[in-house]
C-alpha cells in the first residue's frame, strides 16, 4: 500500500509482507525479551527476600514450649528450681491460669506473673484476700494494675542496673537476704497526696522511696482483720529464675517472700484473656510519633489534592509524543487488513480516500451525513469526473461506488470515452472493467463480509490489485498526478 491510499501488489499477501520477506518497518508487539528478563529477575528477587523475611520470623517467633517463669521450666528463664525448694521446704506448689476459688479456712500465697491480664473485678478480689490473710505477689505490675488496685503506690522510672543493691529498708526478709539482684524491670514510688488508709508501704532496694524495686504493703490489723496478709510488688521476676536464684541473696529473698504459707498457686493467666486492665489494642502499641506523622501525612494529600485540583479543567488536544510517519501507518494499516482477510474493508478505504481526493480537485463539497462517513454527492462527483476523463458514468460509478451504490445517471458517453474505455480495459484482467467483475464483487451486495466476494484467495487479492491500479488510473486521468 503506498501513502496515497492504493495499495501494491507485494502487500496482498498474508501478513502485510512482499515477496522479501518481513519489512524493516516491523515492530515487536508487547515487551522486548530483556525486559521480560529483568522482570523476571526483580520478581524472583523480591520473592527470595520475602520468603526469607517469613522464614526468619517464623523462627524467631516460634514458641519454645514453655513460657518464662514457668514452675515447670528447667531453662534458665524458667523457675523449677524455686518450685522444687519451697516443694522441699513444705509448700505445695501449684501452677494455674486463673485466680483460683477463695480459701477462707487456709489462706496462702498467690504469685500472679503479668497481672495486666486480669480484669478490675479480679484484681479488687485479689486485694480483699489481702485482708483476709493470704499473700498476693504481683510481679512487674503497671500503672493499669496500680490504678485498679489503688493503694497509694505507683510506677516511677527505673535506676540503671548496676547489678547487687542492698536492702536500704527494715523489712526482715531483706535484711536476712542482703544484697540481691532482682533485675531491670519497673520501680515505685508513693503516690502525690495519695491516702494510704490503712496500708503501710515498705520500698527495698534500687533508690527507696523514689524508685524502689520492692514494694511490700502491710495492711494494719484490726477486729475485721486480725491476722492480714501483704501485698508485694516487684519490680522484676527476673531473681526468682534458675539462672540468678543462685546468685548474691536472691535465694533468700525468694523464700522469704514466697514461703510464709503451706499453700502456693502460681498463675499466669491466659494470653486471650478477655476484659485486662492491661490490654492493649493496636493503637496503644503505636508510638505517639506515629500518629502525628500520620496527621502530618494526611495534611500533605489533602493540600495536595486541593493542588491539583485547581488545575483541573476541559479537555484540550495536546501533540502526540511522537511523530509516525504517513507510509508506517499506510503499512500498518494494511497488514490488519491482511491479518483479517478484510479485502472489503480495504477497498472501501481505497474508494473514500480517492473520493475525497476527487472532490476537492473538481471543487466539490464534502459533506458528512447521519451514519455515513464524509463525501461528495455521488451523482455530482460521477458527473464531474466522468466530464474531466471522457469515460461512462457506469464505470466510473463502478469504481468509486461499486455494486453496492451505483449512481443515477443517464448522459451516454461520447465515442471518444467508449474508445477509451475499450482500450483501457485491455490492460485489466478479464472482468476488472465490468462491475459484476472481481472488482465490483470486493463490495458488491452478496459479498461476503470479510471474504471479499466469491473465488479462491488469490483471485480475490487479484480483483483488489485490479481495483486498486484502476482507481490510481482514475486519480491520474482526473489531473490529480
Amino acid at each position: 500500500m503506498t501513502a496515497n491510499g492504493t495499495l501494491t501488489p507485494d502487500d496482498t499477501s498474508p501478513g502485510g509482507t512482499g515477496s522479501g520477506g518481513a519489512s524493516s518497518s516491523a515492530v515487536r508487539s508487547g515487551p522486548r525479551p530483556p525486559v521480560v528478563r529483568r522482570g523476571t529477575l526483580v520478581t524472583a528477587v523480591v520473592g527470595a527476600i520475602v520468603l526469607g523475611f517469613l522464614v526468619i520470623t517464623a523462627l524467631a517467633t516460634r514458641p519454645t514450649g514453655r513460657q518464662a517463669l514457668d514452675v515447670a521450666s528447667p531453662e534458665s528463664d524458667g523457675t523449677r528450681a524455686l518450685a522444687q525448694i519451697l516443694r522441699a521446704r513444705g509448700v505445695a506448689v501449684t501452677a494455674a491460669d486463673a485466680v483460683p476459688a477463695v480459701s477462707v479456712s487456709r489462706p496462702g500465697t498467690l504469685v500472679v506473673v503479668r497481672p495486666g491480664r486480669l480484669t478490675h473485678d479480679a484484681l479488687t478480689d485479689l486485694l480483699g484476700r489481702v485482708w483476709r490473710g493470704s499473700d498476693v505477689v504481683l510481679v512487674a505490675p503497671g500503672d493499669a494494675v496500680l490504678d485498679a488496685i489503688d493503694v497509694g503506690v505507683v510506677t516511677a522510672d527505673p535506676q540503671p542496673d548496676s547489678g547487687e543493691s542492698g536492702p536500704r529498708c527494715a523489712l526482715p526478709e531483706a535484711a536476712v537476704a542482703g544484697r540481691v539482684t532482682i533485675g531491670t524491670g519497673r520501680a515505685f514510688t508513693p503516690a502525690d497526696g495519695a491516702d494510704l488508709g490503712d496500708m503501710r508501704p515498705t520500698l527495698c532496694y534500687g533508690d527507696p522511696p523514689d524508685a524502689a524495686e520492692l514494694a511490700v504493703l502491710n495492711p494494719g490489723r484490726t477486729e475485721a482483720a486480725p491476722a492480714a496478709g501483704r501485698l508485694v510488688l516487684l519490680g522484676s521476676a527476673d531473681f526468682l529464675t534458675n539462672g540468678e536464684l543462685d546468685r548474691a541473696g536472691n535465694a533468700a529473698l525468694a523464700l522469704g517472700l514466697l514461703a510464709r504459707h503451706p499453700t502456693l498457686s502460681w498463675i499466669t493467666p491466659a494470653a486471650d484473656s478477655a476484659g485486662g486492665v492491661g490490654t492493649r489494642g493496636v493503637a496503644d502499641l503505636l508510638p505517639a510519633g506515629v500518629r502525628w506523622a500520620c496527621l502530618q501525612a494526611l495534611v500533605v494529600l489533602v493540600l495536595l489534592a486541593l493542588w491539583r485540583g485547581r488545575r483541573l479543567g476541559p479537555p484540550v488536544p495536546e501533540p502526540l509524543p511522537v511523530i509516525v510517519r504517513a507510509a508506517e501507518t499506510v503499512e500498518g494499516r494494511g497488514r490488519l487488513y491482511a491479518a483479517a482477510h478484510a479485502r472489503d474493508r480495504a477497498a472501501d478505504a481505497l474508494r473514500a480516500g480517492i473520493r475525497v481526493r476527487l472532490a476537492e480537485r473538481t471543487g466539490l463539497p464534502v459533506l458528512a451525513g447521519p451514519g455515513r462517513t464524509a463525501g461528495p454527492d455521488p451523482v455530482a462527483l460521477v458527473a464531474s469526473v466522468s466530464e474531466r476523463t471522457g469515460r461512462s458514468p457506469s464505470e466510473i460509478g463502478s469504481l468509486l461506488y461499486g455494486s453496492g451504490m451505483p449512481p443515477q445517471t443517464t448522459g451516454a458517453p461520447s465515442p471518444r470515452g467508449r474508445a477509451r474505455d475499450r482500450y483501457q480495459s485491455r490492460h485489466l484482467p478479464p472482468d476488472a472493467a465490468s462491475p459484476t467483475g472481481p472488482a465490483a464483487a470486493v463490495d458488491g451486495p452478496g459479498a461476503r463480509r470479510g471474504t471479499g466476494g466469491a473465488g479462491r484467495p488469490g483471485e480475490r487479492d487479484a480483483a483488489l490489485v485490479a481495483l486498486a491500479r484502476a482507481l490510481d488510473e482514475l486519480d491520474r486521468q482526473a489531473g490529480g498526478r
